[in-house]
């Protein structure tokens, strides 16, 4: 049943928004102490499992474009969470490396992280929960070349 003016209210597209809204409250609400966005927490994260990267393959790891990974890492390094340097084999690529502040960080947000994913899913059934990770997933993969900063890694 749709309502005037709410036409869209069922369009996948909105469902995703209004979802990634949620999710970024819960996040806050869960992980607001340690200061830290989403896609800070993405950073850090990409950082500390697989290394020191450039920004490129970060931007690739967590799918954010180009200028979005600049300043997420450039307000990271202002608190000292990562350290910058540039690259001795490509002067123009920079270098980035979590620091002992940033896994600390990432270690004592973990519990408020694994909370905002279980809220999230909490209005689901196990089984509900799984196959919608399955399908956002399978959606996520099947359309990762039409995105603006698509990733660039497989999947483990």
């Amino acid at each position: 049943m749709t309502q005037a003016g709410n036409y869209f209210a069922g369009m996948p597209g909105h469902l995703l928004r209004r979802c990634h809204q949620i999710s970024v409250a819960i996040f806050l609400e869960e992980c607001g102490e340690f200061d830290l966005t989403p896609l800070q927490y993405s950073v850090l994260s990409s950082l500390k499992y697989d290394g020191v990267q450039d920004q490129i393959t970060i931007g690739g790891h967590t799918a954010l474009d180009r200028t979005t990974v600049a300043v997420v890492i450039e307000n990271l390094e202002k608190r000292g969470l990562l350290e910058r340097q540039q690259s001795e084999r490509d002067r123009r690529s920079k270098i980035v490396r979590i620091t002992p502040s940033g896994l600390e960080i990432i270690e004592n947000v973990a519990v408020g992280v694994q909370q905002t994913q279980q809220r999230m899913l909490e209005p689901l059934s196990e089984s509900e929960a799984v196959l919608l990770l399955d399908l956002l997933q399978k959606m996520a993969d099947g359309n990762n070349a039409r995105s603006r900063a698509p990733q660039r890694t497989r999947r483990k």
